[in-house]
């Protein structure tokens, strides 16, 4: 961080307490909430966190910070560098580099920011496409939206998500992307550096990093940062999404910051303003008016659960703060069915009315088809027989469970999931063998890229009609034929 003038009001702070970068100040009566604190060398040391009549409550940016030195005001709020030209790097919490690329430089944002207001936002109408299969047609996703992703440890969150990202290379209008790694360890970083260099995605993409060991104000900042980087792309009329991985350990930072600071604690040990904190930050992610620029943030917040306990303090929060929940069950990951989605337990408040409208024709039935077979499943274990329409709806239930799994990092755009999904509707695998689904699913999408562009570009125009339902059906008919032929 650059060095800042001090407030030249002849107040000089002494540090009464300090441990783990976390202090009280007393001798600074004039301070404001964020307000950045310097030493006597200008240099930024300190963010003010809270205050009373005797102390200042503060957390150093550096743990091997000297309590002996004196501390000034600034009179500056904490704020970020930032610009276009930050696409393509990896930050920590605070906004400096920890690429090689050299330093950042661009516009000053302050990271703590208001949400627009209710009149400055607009009707969620576009959506947000994952390329992946069970979410952009059980669970559509909009731009603008703030859908948590929910789920045990090491199910596949952080996968859904990065999978998302990689998406939106393909993604028009452009979809910049932010991705903020809060207390992980220092190893998935460099995963997800790797990943981000083999897809390409830092072409469209910004890392906010702030793992697990290092200082509680690195950790605590970095949502804000990643915040106010991606709200720069939604300010300027662009889209923007951003990733918090994950909100529990942010929330773990934040507990032990004020214990610390010797706060009251609440539920589970919690601050009574966490929920506040995370609301406030998640409440800026929105789609802007017209006459705001048109430009949008969608946020992808990340929760922890222990043993599929959806009920703890943080979970119900976060919950109750965004607009639907992925939620990622163990057993469905212990099965193979990845993404371990379940269907019935998440839900995507914006729902169908962003998808196109040819998605949306041939997906109508998913749902329903998932739960029917899943109730059927149920009674068919209590009767030995079952009605030629319950055998059939079944069928139906595990033809779309295979169809909904999905490799990590092989997106499948919305266009090829509609003709995929038209064939489960129209009734084209249901006399083949159930061992040749997935061979059947992966030679349709190699057909469908190498040889069948025009029609691509005729769906994703999203004009549906007959011509274009004539022609899947015509080109289905003619690869199932070469399929049977070929087995």
């Amino acid at each position: 961080m650059s060095k800042i003038a001090p407030q030249n009001d002849n107040e000089i702070g002494e540090v009464v307490s300090y441990f783990s970068g976390v202090g009280k100040i007393k001798g600074l009566s004039r301070v404001f909430l964020h307000e950045v604190l310097v030493n006597e060398r200008r240099a930024p040391v300190a963010l003010v966190v809270g205050f009373d009549e005797h102390e200042v409550e503060a957390l150093f940016f550096d743990e091997a910070f000297d309590p002996a030195e004196k501390v000034l005001r600034s009179g500056e709020v904490f704020s970020v560098t930032v610009t276009e030209s930050m696409i393509g790097r990896v930050i920590d919490g605070l906004g400096a580099p920890l690429d090689d690329l050299g330093p950042v430089r661009g516009e000053k944002m302050p990271a703590f920011r208001s949400a627009p207001a209710v009149i400055e936002r607009e009707q969620v109408r576009e959506q947000l496409l994952t390329g992946i299969k069970i979410i952009d047609t059980t669970l559509p996703l909009g731009r603008g939206q703030r859908e948590l992703i929910i789920g045990d440890r090491k199910i596949g969150k952080s996968t859904l998500a990065i999978d998302t990202v990689l998406n939106q290379k393909y993604a028009h209008p452009p979809m910049y992307c932010v991705y903020v790694l809060c207390g992980q360890k220092e190893q998935k970083l460099r995963e997800l550096i790797s990943i981000f260099n083999e897809y390409n995605a830092f072409l469209y993409s910004v890392i906010v990093a702030a793992p697990a060991g290092t200082s509680f104000a690195n950790q605590y900042l970095a949502p804000f940062v990643g915040c106010v980087i991606g709200e720069y792309f939604r300010d300027r009329g662009d889209s923007a999404l951003i990733v918090y991985d994950d909100f529990s350990k942010h929330a773990k930072a934040y507990r032990d910051i004020a214990l610390l600071l010797e706060r009251a604690p609440g539920r589970e040990t919690y601050p009574g303003d966490i929920f506040s904190v995370h609301a406030g930050l998640l409440e800026r992610a929105a789609k802007l008016s017209h006459k705001r620029g048109g430009g949008s943030l969608s946020a992808l917040p990340i929760i922890e659960t222990e043993e599929g306990d959806i009920a703890s303090f943080i979970a119900t929060n976060m919950t109750s703060i965004t607009d639907g929940q992925i939620y990622l069950e163990r057993g469905l990951f212990q099965k193979g069915f990845l993404p371990a989605v379940n269907v019935g337990l998440s839900v995507s408040r914006v729902g169908s009315k962003v998808q196109p409208e040819l998605l949306r024709y041939v997906t109508d039935g998913i749902r329903l088809a998932l739960v029917q077979h899943k109730e059927l499943q149920k009674l068919s274990q209590l009767e030995n027989t079952a009605s030629q329409e319950a055998q059939k709806n079944i069928f139906r239930g595990e033809l779309t469970l295979e169809v909904l799994k999905q490799r990590k990092h092989t997106a499948i755009s919305w266009a090829e999931q509609t003709i995929l999904f038209y064939s489960v509707e129209a009734g084209f695998l249901d006399d083949i063998d159930k061992e040749k689904w997935v061979d059947f699913e992966k030679h349709l999408l190699q057909l469908i890229r190498n040889r069948y562009f025009d029609l691509i570009e005729q769906i994703e125009k999203k004009t549906f009609d007959e011509k274009i339902k004539s022609t899947i059906i015509d080109m289905l008919a003619d690869f199932k034929r070469e399929f049977l032929n070929a087995i």
